[in-house]
Order: structure tokens, then C-alpha cells, then sequence
């Protein structure tokens, strides 16, 4: 598992062995069952984590009780509420294991005291942040530019075989579409590559 992690560093930034082991000693393993909370709304984010195995969803509920996904991060992905966990601030949001997860998590002033006293790894957070601006700008203009089946493709591609792992109408709430619109468009994407076989 740690070696995965290391890999996803590594895509990152150049480690040594000392660099790579300081690292993960500021980790711990957790283990979350399905429908398991890992944050929940109201609390402050004080851990980051990464995903060894399973499934997380991000979500916001509205003050109606209506669910919004805003990510699932998978296996070799990370996550937190970045708000939350860089200002202090109660979370907006919640974080549930959609499968049987297993996590390696680190805590904020562990992480935040590594990282003030490593060059690589300073820059290492850096690109993270950045990475995760990026993505939410791309996510935002997706809605607002790309039809729902744009956007399922988009899914398809961003999270190869998850739609095989976890519940359509969480596809659906990630989409921004009711589960019925999602049936339709899965449809239409099925009709147009039959249409291309035949």
C-alpha cells in the first residue's frame, strides 16, 4: 500500500529513502467501514488522507436535505475538505465511505510542521493545491457548458469502473441529475455506439 503512495509522490516530486519514510511515519492506517463517516458537516477538517483501497464521497446537503456530490476520490487519490482544513473553519460538508475503505491519514500540524521544514515536499503541497483549483474550475465549467451526457462520458473517463462499484443515483447527485435523466442518457450513449457497431 505505502508503495503506492510513494508512486504518487513521486509523479510529484523526487524523494530519497529518508525523505519517503519521515513521510509515512507521520501517517496512520484507518479503516472505515461502508456508509462509514470519515467527516461530517459541522466538524473541522484536521486530517488529510489517501486512499489505499475503496471509495469516498464528498457531499454538501442543502437546507432542504437534498445530497450534492461534489467528488468521490478512489484508490491513489486523496481527500479532505481543503476549506475547512486550511482555515479552521467548521466543514460545509461530509465525507462517507461509499465501500470498505482503507485510508492512511495524516494530521494537520504533523503534515503542516513536515512540510514547513522540506523544500520538496513545500513545493509537493504546492501542486496539490494547485492540482485541486484546477479540478474544481474544470468541474464548475462542466456544468455550466457540457450536456449530461458530455458530462457522464467526462465521469466515465475521470473514474474508470466506478460506475460499476457504487449506487447510480450517487453518479446522478455528481452529475447534478436526477437518476431518472441518468438512465436516459446512459440510453442515448448505448444507442449511438450500437449505431456505430451496426
Amino acid at each position: 500500500m505505502s508503495s503506492k503512495l510513494r508512486a504518487n509522490i513521486e509523479k510529484r516530486i523526487p524523494i530519497n529513502d529518508v525523505e519517503w519514510y519521515s513521510f509515512l511515519a507521520i501517517h496512520e492506517t484507518q479503516y472505515l467501514k461502508k456508509r462509514d463517516l470519515w467527516l461530517k458537516s459541522g466538524e473541522v477538517c484536521n486530517h488529510n488522507a489517501y486512499v489505499v483501497k475503496g471509495c469516498l464521497r464528498t457531499y454538501y446537503t442543502d437546507p432542504k436535505g437534498h445530497e450534492h456530490i461534489l467528488q468521490f476520490s478512489i484508490e491513489d487519490w486523496w481527500a479532505a475538505d481543503l476549506m475547512s482544513f486550511i482555515t479552521g473553519l467548521p466543514s460545509n460538508l461530509s465525507i462517507e465511505a461509499l465501500e470498505d475503505t482503507e485510508l492512511l491519514v495524516s494530521e494537520k500540524d504533523a503534515l503542516n510542521a513536515f512540510y514547513d521544514n522540506s523544500h520538496k515536499f513545500e513545493k509537493f503541497r504546492r501542486i496539490m493545491s494547485q492540482n485541486a483549483f484546477l479540478s474544481a474550475q474544470q468541474r464548475i465549467i462542466s456544468g455550466m457548458s457540457k450536456n449530461a451526457e458530455q458530462r457522464y462520458l467526462d465521469f466515465l473517463q475521470k473514474f474508470p469502473n466506478l460506475d460499476q462499484r457504487i449506487a447510480q443515483h450517487h453518479i446522478a447527485s455528481y452529475l447534478g441529475i436526477t437518476p431518472e435523466a441518468l438512465s436516459r442518457t446512459k440510453k442515448i450513449i448505448l444507442d449511438k455506439s450500437k449505431d456505430l457497431t451496426e
